[in-house]
């Protein structure tokens, strides 16, 4: 079967297949994009690992050269490996200015935010990263809490340096939050929320469908606070639904992309707006 990616809405066409068993044992992607950010990246990767799970060979053709030289870099072609593993250590990606791109869980989100945080620091001297410890785990702990993935989250970070913007991108397969949410309201006898409603109560402060004590009622509200904070922005894919958040005033419109399966959010945050490093050198105190 051959499937064409041109924009952003031909990944329909990948969340059709996740959503509809097919016998087909093969599945050759051409992607025309000239490029790609870190939402399109995630998406991709989630596609064709869960095809891999399914015992689908996925084959990805890339039209611009320059384009299949950066999936290349970041790791995505080889995804498409039937016997790919990935690689223990992280390395960055000096040619891109950007993580490569990885599965994460509970278990290894830790090391990459780290490794991540130390490879950006370099651009962004006496500038505080601490929040994209923050930001990262939130999404990728809302994944375990909530979501019920098949597979493990994917994320992809970058910094753009004409910008001078990183940009983070988390995904999952899982249940989207509107459905999430109207499943909880249902078990406690609520009446069910419009898919935009639904987005706007997981918003809140406070509002949560289990309670977990890393980030019982906080997922979403430390993200856009953040971001709000930042003067950055952020956009999120789920279900129906399709959010732009500026200056903290979220945007909400039906889903570009028909057929969506689980959440995809990409954050994008201006180095020039970060906290300044506060740090004391106690090794030059004298006594």
């Amino acid at each position: 079967m051959d499937v064409i990616i041109k924009s952003q809405k031909d990944y329909s066409k990948l969340f059709y297949q996740v959503l509809n068993e097919t016998e087909k044992r093969e599945v050759n992607l051409y992607l025309y994009l000239t490029f790609l950010h870190p939402m399109d990246v995630v998406v991709l990767a989630e596609f064709i690992i869960y095809s891999l799970k399914k015992g689908i060979e996925v084959t990805l053709t890339v039209n611009n050269s320059e384009v299949k030289k950066y999936l290349s870099a970041i790791g995505l072609l080889e995804f498409c490996s039937k016997n790919y593993q990935e690689p223990s250590e992280i390395i960055e990606i000096p040619s891109f200015t950007a993580m490569p791109l990885r599965r994460v869980n509970r278990e290894t989100m830790v090391y990459y935010i780290q490794r991540t945080q130390d490879y950006f620091q370099a651009f962004c001297p006496g500038k505080d990263l601490g929040m994209l410890n923050i930001t990262i785990s939130e999404l990728v702990n809302n994944v375990y809490d909530h979501s019920e993935s098949p597979i493990d989250s994917y994320v992809f970070s970058q910094f753009y340096p004409n910008l001078n913007k990183i940009k983070i991108a988390v995904s999952d397969l899982g249940n989207g939050i509107p459905r999430t949410v109207n499943r909880f309201f249902q078990g406690k006898g609520f009446d069910l929320l419009s898919q935009v409603d639904a987005v706007k109560w997981a918003l809140r402060l406070n509002s949560t469908t289990k309670s977990m004590p890393h980030n019982a009622g906080r997922g979403l509200d430390t993200i856009n606070s953040f971001v709000y904070a930042n003067n950055g922005e952020w956009s999120l894919f789920t279900d129906q639904i399709q959010m732009i958040s500026k200056n903290g005033k979220p945007r909400f419109a039906k889903n570009s992309i028909d057929y969506f399966v689980g959440t995809v959010i990409e954050i994008s945050i201006d180095i020039n707006n970060l906290e300044s490093l506060e740090s004391q050198d106690f090794l030059d105190w004298e006594f």
